[in-house]
């Protein structure tokens, strides 16, 4: 025989469990990726609300206010970072649309 008839033959001896165990594990990687960054904008808004609490900082919608974290200003990121959970209004429909899939 041929390396291409043992190949073959190979393949279907094969036990069919390992190839849907695979697959399974792909499906589960893709999903828990998906659920990640449908989230990311999510996971800004509540670390900058965290920050922002544990430093005695004002975060709202209106404009920046002056923060200061180890020294540094981090007022505008803090504000960036809050803003950036709209984008949330994105995400969740296409990550819940993708999820379905």
């Amino acid at each position: 025989m041929t390396e291409a008839h043992v190949g073959k033959v190979t393949a279907m001896t094969d036990d069919p469990g390992v190839h849907s165990d695979r697959q399974a594990w792909r499906h589960g990687l893709a999903l828990v990726a998906i659920i990640i960054v449908t989230s990311l904008p999510l996971i800004s808004l509540f670390a900058a609300g965290l920050v922002a609490n544990v430093n005695g900082c004002a975060l709202d919608e209106g404009n920046p206010h002056p923060c200061l974290v180890l020294g540094s200003d981090v007022g505008q990121t803090l504000d960036n970072m809050a803003l950036g959970g709209w984008l949330t209004i994105v995400t969740l429909p296409i990550g819940a649309g993708l999820f379905l899939l």
